[in-house]
């Protein structure tokens, strides 16, 4: 049986008996949610991302990687409400206050941005020497 089948059988199981989808197969579906990023087919994705946040709502490293797929397609507001979501769950997760940030500059808002890439530091300061640049640079632009 194929993965995608098996997927979508134990999503049916699941829905039929009211019980979540197994962190493996919600492993498998990011999995598969990466293959097809790779591959170029973002509509199915972008789906598989959506599944694995669905099946596993409370899961930081699918709604992770769902966020950092909406960045990447400049689905702002989605990304932004999920990385969100992830800082409430894990307020010292410094990939989701950098993610954060980074949808902050695609909208033009540098002190956002530049507040959560400090939240970022806060959260792991071995990430401070990563941001510096970013941050001289957001400097640089609040004083032109």
């Amino acid at each position: 049986m194929s993965l995608a089948k098996r997927l979508l059988l134990a999503g049916a199981i699941a829905l039929a008996c009211s019980q979540p989808v197994l962190a493996e197969t919600v492993g498998q579906t990011l999995e598969q949610a990466d293959r097809y990023w790779v591959e170029g087919k973002l509509v199915q994705a972008q789906q598989a991302f959506e599944a694995a946040v669905k099946a596993e709502p409370a899961s930081v490293p699918a709604r992770l990687r769902l966020a950092g797929f909406q960045l990447s397609q400049q689905q702002m507001e989605a990304c932004i409400a999920n990385y969100k979501q992830v800082i409430g769950q894990e307020p010292k997760n410094s990939k989701a206050w950098i993610g954060l940030g980074m949808a902050f500059l695609h909208i033009s808002q540098p002190e956002n941005a530049r507040a959560a890439f400090e939240e970022a530091i806060r959260a792991d300061p071995s990430r401070k020497e990563q941001l510096a640049l970013l941050l001289a640079k957001l400097d640089e632009k609040a004083k032109q």
